[in-house]
């Protein structure tokens, strides 16, 4: 059994800014319109109840560039421990967990296969495979599989795989094309769209979305600019929801990955942006994930690294995964039983699945 490193290097609290109404608690939102920055309590207690304030903009403060977690302990330990690390033939483009140790891998780079395998204490079982380029996956309630394609060809429906192995269309949504994919716990669709050509460099008239559809596959919401007409995303590459219907997105600014993660809050508004540790010159977010505990765990590919922010954005924790022979760490996935599936992609046109244990505090609410 494999472990993390005992190194701890944490980052030690600093003097947070006081609340501009109070002056006693330390500052976690702002008013775009008002200038203002507030603690949580003054927020909901003062601002929200101005009629005045109604349509204002309120995000994180950990929107901004500076570290959020200036004023936060921060751990060196994501990783409690490995469990097993499983060789696959094919590089790890994406993972989804399914139950009875159910998982499905989507290939990377060229490799155009998705492929169904049982997960054993020591090996895999290959239960099917297809030859379809997958961009991204999620699963429905029934047993189905919703695909997307990759970006090269010619269109990209969603498409599902029934447990029979056969293939259907259920949602079109030309003249735009689909990126990501989630499914909520009501079995909501959420995707990632933007318009057809090539996807960067990003211009004006680009058209990058996230949208929410209704069970009937009916739109029912559009994320795309911020009150000022600000462009939330750039390429919605990965889409997760937290308990309350928050959702996660990491977005790409090229096709070498450079991105960050953007925060929509169940109102619709920004919650936060976050573009990295400041310390990492480069920030190449691959996966994200979504503990019971709301806490998000990033993968990270250009540093080897996890990391977990909690839901207002701050970093609590940040490994280098590479110390503990995990490089290239591109997809992440939670199973029924609570590891951390970690998928990866090796020179050699292999890959590995790292099944691991998130560190307790960061996967559980403890009452």
């Amino acid at each position: 059994m494999a472990g993390p490193s005992t190194s701890a290097n944490i980052r030690k609290a600093q003097v947070p800014i006081s609340c501009n109404l109070c002056n006693e608690n330390p500052i976690t939102w702002k008013c775009e319109e008002c200038d203002i920055l507030m603690c949580d309590s003054c927020k909901n207690r003062i601002h929200e109840r101005m009629k005045s304030t109604k349509d204002h903009e309120v995000i994180s403060v950990f929107n901004k560039e500076e570290d959020p977690s200036a004023s936060i302990e921060v751990s060196s330990e994501v990783i409690s421990y490995i469990f097993h690390s499983y060789t696959t033939d094919i590089p790890v483009g994406n993972l989804l967990c399914s139950d009875e140790d159910i998982v499905y891998i989507a290939g990377s780079k060229n490799f155009n296969k998705l492929i169904k395998v049982k997960m054993l204490k020591r090996s895999l079982r290959t239960l099917m495979s297809f030859e379809i380029p997958t961009f991204d996956i999620a699963a429905n309630e029934h047993g189905g599989v919703l695909f997307t394609h990759i970006s090269r060809e010619p269109e990209s429906p969603i498409s599902i795989l029934l447990s029979s192995g056969e293939i259907k269309t259920v949602l079109d949504p030309t003249p735009m094309r689909l990126l990501a994919i989630h499914l909520t716990k009501d079995n909501e669709l959420i995707c990632g769209l933007r318009e057809q050509g090539d996807p960067f460099p990003l211009h004006d008239f680009s058209v990058r979305q996230v949208v929410i559809f209704g069970i009937d596959y009916k739109k029912k919401m559009t994320f795309e600019t911020d009150t000022k007409g600000r462009k939330f995303f750039a390429y919605p590459g990965r889409i997760r929801t937290d308990s309350k219907m928050d959702i996660y997105i990491v977005d790409w600014k090229d096709k070498d990955h450079n991105g960050k993660i953007v925060a929509i809050g169940g109102n619709g508004r920004l919650k936060f942006t976050y573009r990295g540790p400041n310390n990492f010159e480069i920030f190449k977010p691959m996966s994200i994930v979504v503990t019971p505990s709301d806490n998000i765990v990033l993968s990270e590919k250009h540093n080897h690294a996890l990391l977990v922010l909690n839901s207002k954005g701050a970093l609590i924790s940040l490994q280098c995964v590479r110390d503990i022979n995990i490089t290239y760490p591109i997809a992440l996935c939670i199973d029924s039983e609570g590891f951390l599936l970690i998928g990866c992609f090796h020179e050699n046109d292999t890959g590995k699945i790292h099944a691991v244990r998130i560190t307790e505090k960061f996967m559980w609410n403890f009452l």
